[in-house]
C-alpha cells in the first residue's frame, strides 16, 4: 500500500513462542513506526494466514483491522497510525 508502512513476516520463533515476546516486540515496532523513520503515513499493515488464530488475536489486541482482502492465501490487516 502506497503512503504507509508495512510489517513483512512479523514472526517470533516457536522456542519462545507464549511469552510475551510478540506483544513486547510488535508495541516496540509500532512505537517505533509512529516516529515516521521514512517519512509521514497513515496507515501499517501486515498480512497473516487464515488459519493463525494467535496472530489474528495479538494484531486485533493493538487495532489492527482486516480490510477484507487476501492476497497470495494471506489477509490483509491494517492499523491506522
Amino acid at each position: 500500500m502506497k503512503g504507509s508502512y508495512g510489517l513483512w513476516r512479523f514472526m517470533i520463533d516457536e522456542k519462545h513462542q507464549g511469552k510475551g515476546y510478540g506483544k513486547k516486540a510488535m508495541a516496540a515496532c509500532l512505537a517505533y513506526l509512529r516516529t515516521f523513520p521514512c517519512g509521514k503515513a497513515k496507515y501499517c499493515w501486515l498480512s497473516y494466514e487464515p488459519e493463525n488464530e494467535v496472530a489474528k488475536k495479538l494484531y486485533n489486541s493493538f487495532g489492527f483491522q482486516e480490510t477484507g482482502d487476501v492476497v497470495g492465501g494471506e489477509v490483509i490487516s491494517l492499523l491506522e497510525l
